[in-house]
């Protein structure tokens, strides 16, 4: 799902940047046709330039979030096991931060509990040199299943009425849990890794 979001997001950023060229070229052609104006015209025109690039930003650093709160506030979550991961690209986003894409091959087991072979593009924090094998829950689309976006733990943990969900893959998977969270992107690790990242940040407070 991460590279159809990310190729909007080039084709926004392309739409937006052609026009601001053509309104650029199209107010040097006729400086007579504004030349009493200058002042207002100039300013309107800064105005347009940023917001155009300030709603490419938006759009840009939320899709993804976007697109898993919908999912999660229309109950479109299901389980999902990574098998395996493999690398695709590195981009920067309108931040500049960079972020590496994955190709995720994974199992998921949909409403009946029935397993399907799906490939996830997802994008993850620049720390994530490996995909780990493990469960996570992720977006359900059914008319697409590739369409999927990886939901960190703490949402699906903070909502009582996934609570049943939760529990009903749990008795019929015994699923083995990956940490997902957001850390300056994406990261996915197994817990023994997390608990030991964060024993070590303690001790490192620590000595501080």
């Amino acid at each position: 799902m991460q590279d159809k979001l990310y190729k909007r997001s080039t084709l926004m950023l392309g739409i937006i940047l052609l026009i601001n060229i053509g309104a650029i070229v199209w107010l040097f052609l006729n400086k007579d046709v504004w030349a009493n104006n200058r002042t207002l015209v100039s300013v309107c025109f800064v105005i347009f330039m940023l917001a155009s690039m300030l709603f490419y930003a938006y759009i840009d650093l939320n899709a993804d979030r976007n697109y898993i709160r919908k999912a999660v506030r229309n109950g479109d979550v299901v389980m999902a096991k990574i098998k395996t991961g493999s690398f695709i690209r590195i981009a920067r986003d309108a931040r500049l931060k960079k972020h590496i894409y994955w190709k995720l091959d994974a199992i998921l087991y949909d409403d009946d509990m029935n397993p399907h072979d799906i490939t996830i593009i997802e994008k993850f924090a620049p720390s994530q040199t490996s995909i780990p094998t493990g469960h996570v829950y992720i977006t359900y689309d059914k008319n697409n299943l590739n369409n999927s976006l990886i939901i960190p733990n703490v949402i699906i943990s903070s909502i009582p009425e996934y609570q049943f969900l939760v529990e009903t893959y749990e008795k019929e998977i015994s699923p083995k849990y990956l940490n997902a969270y957001y850390r300056n992107g994406l990261v996915l690790q197994s817990y023994k890794d997390s608990i030991k990242e964060e024993k070590e940040f303690r001790k490192t407070m620590q000595q501080q």
